[in-house]
């Protein structure tokens, strides 16, 4: 039998006393009391994702761990080491690293989890680590003031932190610390073995016109340019049957991303746990994507979702203002263990 288990390192929340499992029977769900409470929580995102042979389901000990993969580093606050270190989690055998996209709070612990595993280790990412990014931190700062500038027409922006930036991914760094790094635009299957396959998603088409977006930008060919940050990759976990699917930012969208999920396989999605990028969506876009996953093929015909991170509270509110939904959506605590 295949157990995967999904450790939640680093989220936007600590929460010792959230009993999800107790509460809602959520019996894939397992949250230490303890170790939420020695925890940080901050803005970043990062997963510890273990996949073992369970011979005897009575004794877990007996269980031969198969695969141990970091999906996303936390933030630069490096919490995701720190909340690591609480439960004594090794990374000499880590088997590979994955980062949904070059964005700070999902690549912030990355020099120092290399420094930790201390071996070769593969390291995929997409070719868009190689820009520098810019994320607007003033309202009144128009698009129009940023696109087509060069870097030495936007430096006084940045020195009055009206915008702030992060720098591109450094190669001559990752190879000192034996990252095997692999540029991929494409769809990378990681592992397939009888009861599971998890693949990591190539480019996701972006097709709902509701989830577009125009207000990032990066530094192309000198001059600065709408990001629409490709590098966007979700984990793809495939069961016999079903699908769970991890996201890094949503940064695609989730319409767009489920598009691409359900092209990819036809079986029925039972889980999606990480970010939506919906904090600052209008409750009708909202509306719009609960409409489209009350209409998705769903396991059981229910849906968990764990909308954390950059997602909001505003998606979980209105999703369960409807008590007879087919979905039940949850925020988690740092911590949380999800077993599958």
């Amino acid at each position: 039998m295949i157990q995967i288990e999904i450790i939640l390192l680093t989220n936007n929340i600590v929460l010792p006393f959230q009993q999800l499992k107790q509460d809602y029977q959520l019996d894939f769900i397992e949250l230490n009391k303890l170790f939420a409470t020695k925890s940080l929580a901050e803005h970043g995102l990062g997963f510890l994702i273990n996949v073992y042979e369970v011979q005897d389901s009575d004794n877990f000990t007996n269980s031969k761990l198969l695969k141990k993969i970091i999906f996303d580093t936390g933030g630069p606050n490096l919490t995701f080491l720190h909340n690591s270190d609480l439960r004594g989690y090794q990374f000499y055998d880590i088997d590979m690293l994955i980062l949904s996209h070059w964005h700070y709070d999902h690549s912030g612990g990355l020099l120092k989890i290399l420094e930790r595993i201390e071996k070769e280790v593969p390291f995929i990412c997409h070719e868009s680590a190689n820009f520098e990014r810019f994320f607007r931190r003033e309202k009144n700062l128009k698009i129009e003031d940023l696109k087509g500038k060069s870097r030495e027409e936007i430096l006084p922006l940045l020195s009055s932190s009206k915008i702030v930036n992060q720098e591109p991914i450094d190669l001559e760094k990752i190879k000192s610390l034996k990252g095997k790094i692999q540029f991929t635009k494409d769809i990378c299957e990681i592992l397939n073995m009888d009861g599971l396959k998890i693949t990591v998603s190539g480019e996701i088409p972006r097709n709902h016109i509701e989830e577009d977006f125009n207000n990032f930008f990066s530094l192309q060919e000198g001059n600065l340019k709408t990001d629409k940050i490709l590098d966007d990759k979700c984990l793809i976990l495939e069961f016999d049957e079903n699908i769970v699917l991890i996201n890094g930012c949503c940064h695609s969208g989730l319409m767009n991303t489920l598009d691409y999920v359900k092209y990819y396989s036809n079986k029925p999605i039972s889980h999606i746990i990480g970010g939506f990028h919906m904090a600052g969506a209008s409750e009708e876009r909202i509306r719009v994507t609960i409409d489209y996953l009350n209409k998705l093929n769903m396991f059981d015909d229910t849906l968990y979702i764990f909308p954390i991170h950059c997602s909001g509270e505003k998606i979980i509110e209105m999703v369960n203002k409807n008590s007879n939904s087919r979905i039940k959506a949850f925020n988690t605590s740092v911590g949380t263990t999800f077993n599958f």
